[in-house]
């Protein structure tokens, strides 16, 4: 039996490439700009190809924190990885996010089956909950848990761990969801149902070996969760 559901943010309940390959070429001009160097530079350091608007999958932005997409780029400018950081914060805080779906009635609905609701993110929290408020996820949400809540990054396993702990619920019960490696890796992990979905930057033939289920988006899961509960 699901008792609880632990939700990725960045191309879970929202769609990656939508939100961020719109949002990375500005910033990598006005970076570069502020750092006298070509965008380019900065662009490859982090894995996002200006000339074709892609990020690569399993680059570090896609699967890192702030601070590691920072201490990235510090390899191509001439900036230590804090300055960047800091510079880098409020941009992404303001960043516009592209939902895969209106978020609050399905996370309502959700609720609704019963179900505790969590986000584990490699976002900073404060970050993190800026975005989810936007959204209208914050009020159906039992715990958000950051990069920097206290329990490192994915993959490391702590802050799934933390969430089941906080419940007092079995990790097997939980089904952890996410797009990447870093969320499948923190599932399995953790002990709990690895459920990957299709709006990062991995494909089915990727990210299948790796997880119990994967589905199309997030708004496959009520349906998911009834096949499951029909046996």
């Amino acid at each position: 039996m699901i008792r609880a559901i632990l939700l990725d943010k960045d191309g879970t309940l929202t769609d990656f490439r939508a939100t961020w390959e719109r949002w990375l070429p500005g910033i990598l001009a006005e970076l570069a700009g502020a750092a006298g160097v070509e965008p380019e530079r900065v662009g490859d350091a982090i894995g996002f190809d200006l000339d074709a608007g892609r990020i690569r999958a399993g680059a570090v932005f896609v699967t890192g924190t702030g601070a590691q997409t920072a201490e990235a780029m510090a390899q191509a400018l001439d900036w230590p990885p804090e300055r960047i950081a800091r510079w880098l914060a409020p941009r992404f805080r303001v960043a516009q996010q592209v939902p895969v779906t209106p978020v609050g009635p399905l996370l309502a609905a959700l609720r609704g089956r019963g179900l505790v609701l969590g986000v584990l993110t490699n976002a900073d929290e404060a970050e993190a909950r800026h975005h989810l408020d936007g959204m209208g996820a914050s009020p159906h949400l039992a715990r958000v848990i950051g990069c920097d809540s206290g329990y490192g990054a994915k993959p490391d396993p702590a802050g799934a761990l933390a969430f089941a702990d906080d419940l007092a619920v079995d990790p097997a019960e939980i089904a952890l969801v996410g797009d990447g490696m870093t969320d499948m890796g923190a599932a399995r992990g953790a002990g709990m149902l690895a459920v990957g979905v299709l709006t990062g930057t991995l494909d089915r033939a990727a990210l299948a070996p790796h997880a119990d289920v994967v589905l199309e988006d997030v708004t496959a899961l009520p349906g998911w969760l009834d096949r499951r509960a029909a046996g």
